[in-house]
């Protein structure tokens, strides 16, 4: 049991160590400072924790008579719960307290700091500082708080008649305990929120990464010729316009002369893309020659992500359309299904692997480091779209961006691990757990319908995992019939984002826009 703890240890420290990797190749260095860098990290790692907890639950209450122990505690389920919740609550307060403070002082800091000298030229002290990052992180947490009080004096009792009150709830879940309910609610509305941006942003990253590793780039000949050919262009339209006036004494229009403006700003942007791709054909020429050999290797790891996105895809959508089909409540309880009845590849995959675990841990492991890296990049990619001014680049983010990057993964990660009672139902919720069905005579695999039954009652026991999510989908049917609509969005969106990327071009390597040249104008401006 020791070798486990070290191998769960050297888990952690290797994603501690990757989210540093991304971090530190992100992160502006000219801004950054260790205390940012080290919450960000630990907010990216203990995310990923939440979510890998996840099969230890599975396994643990699958095997409930399996005595475990280590360091004198002994592992079960009430000892997962507890772990469970400790876990949440550090996320969440990662998320709505250490971030929030980290972007406020990093606000704070930007003002008077030289960054050429490296020289804080306010004349307020370290302190001072401090303490107004936590006064507005106290204001935050303090609107935070009002708008979930304000969500819990809507509190919508559920009302099931006798004839419509499923067997299973009554035996598995206390759905009348108010204190619960009042905390599965404020989780309901974080994970509202939650889905907004996984509809988004992990639609966009889990079609578009594939695509971009199977298409790749254009090369830098590619785009030198793109960019001169456009030059030339430009350059005959100017000329184009000049010689109309110059054979005539006549003045020049206002339509010609907006012409020539919007000209010369686009052949000052092209020549700042030239610029750009000298500057990597400078720096990139041993790199772009590796990328060259790796180049049918990145192709054959491109497929299969793919096929990890269209397993996903698929699993969701199977899961979604036995929902609407089989689902006994309806809109009551968001569409809870007691008995699947297709099958779901992941599903599958996840529970017979089970029967040998850590496999089941790896494959878990495998799919959930998939999610987050396709999240992150469609966070990248798209932007933070609610929030302007703060962009993604290699080695200019702000920190106060990243900050902001962090906290979206967290919520996403509350997400994922609501989307596994959808991706992996059966594993999500009973794992491998088997009961002697006296009716058909043989083993059969435990279902929530199968609860109720006799011989399966004491039998099947739900993980921690699925009790949470079920409870909020019975406690509160409104926010489980949003999660329902927003899978389904989610389903539709990545839908457009398959065509869209199968059709789309190469990307450029050159990533230049028009801010960037009024950036380098205002540079010059103060040179002189």
């Amino acid at each position: 049991m020791y070798f486990a703890w070290f191998l769960y240890i050297a888990l952690i420290l290797g994603l501690y160590f990757l989210s540093r990797i991304i971090v530190k190749y992100y992160i502006d260095p000219a801004e950054s400072y260790n205390f940012a860098i080290n919450s960000i990290c630990l907010s990216f790692t203990v995310s990923m924790i939440c979510i890998l907890m996840v099969p230890i639950d599975v396994f643990v209450t699958s095997h409930p008579n399996d005595v475990i122990s280590t360091l004198h505690q002994p592992i079960n389920k009430y000892f997962i719960r507890e772990v469970f919740i400790y876990l949440y609550i550090g996320l969440l307060f990662i998320t709505f307290v250490i971030l929030p403070f980290n972007y406020f002082y990093s606000e704070e800091r930007a003002l008077n700091y030289d960054n050429d000298f490296d020289l804080d030229l306010s004349e307020k002290r370290l302190s001072s500082k401090i303490i107004r990052s936590a006064k507005q992180t106290v204001y935050f947490i303090g609107f935070i708080c009002v708008l979930l009080i304000s969500g819990l004096v809507f509190n919508p009792e559920v009302n099931y008649s006798t004839s419509e009150k499923l067997e299973w709830v009554k035996t598995m879940f206390d759905v009348d305990h108010l204190g619960e309910q009042a905390i599965s609610f404020c989780i309901s509305i974080i994970l509202t929120f939650g889905f907004c941006l996984w509809v988004i942003y992990g639609s966009y990253g889990l079609t578009a990464l594939p695509f971009q590793l199977i298409k790749g780039a254009r090369s830098l000949e590619e785009e030198k010729s793109q960019v001169d050919n456009d030059l030339a262009k430009l350059r005959e339209k100017y000329r184009a316009i000049q010689e109309k006036y110059q054979k005539s004494s006549s003045k020049i229009s206002k339509g010609d002369q907006r012409a020539l403006t919007n000209l010369k700003r686009k052949e000052r942007f092209l020549n700042l893309k030239n610029e750009k791709i000298i500057e990597l054909e400078t720096q990139t020429k041993s790199l772009q020659t590796i990328f060259k050999i790796i180049s049918p290797f990145r192709i054959i790891i491109g497929m299969i992500c793919l096929c990890f996105s269209v397993l996903i895809f698929s699993s969701l959508a199977i899961t979604t359309y036995d929902k609407i089909t089989n689902s006994s409540c309806g809109f009551k309880c968001g569409y809870l299904i007691q008995e699947k009845t297709f099958l779901n590849p992941i599903d599958t995959l996840y529970v017979y692997s089970s029967y040998y675990f850590p496999l089941d841990y790896l494959f878990f492991f495998i799919f959930t480091l998939y999610i987050f890296i396709c999240t992150l990049y469609g966070i990248i990619k798209c932007g933070i779209i609610f929030l302007k001014g703060f962009e993604i680049k290699k080695e200019q983010t702000q920190p106060s961006s990243l900050f902001i990057v962090a906290a979206i993964l967290n919520i996403s990660i509350l997400v994922v691990c609501n989307q596994l009672m959808t991706l992996c139902p059966q594993y999500a919720t009973f794992g491998n757990q088997h009961y002697y069905d006296i009716r058909t005579r043989q083993q059969s695999l435990c279902t929530l319908e199968a609860v109720s039954k006799v011989e399966a009652k004491f039998i099947c026991q739900m993980t921690n995992l699925s009790t949470f999510y079920n409870k909020i989908s019975l406690g509160y049917p409104m926010f489980a019939v949003i999660f329902f609509l927003a899978n389904a969005s989610f389903l539709g969106l990545s839908s457009l984002m398959i065509f869209i990327f199968m059709c789309k071009k190469k990307a450029s390597q050159i990533d230049v826009n028009e801010d960037d040249e009024l950036d380098d104008e205002s540079k010059s401006l103060i040179n002189i």
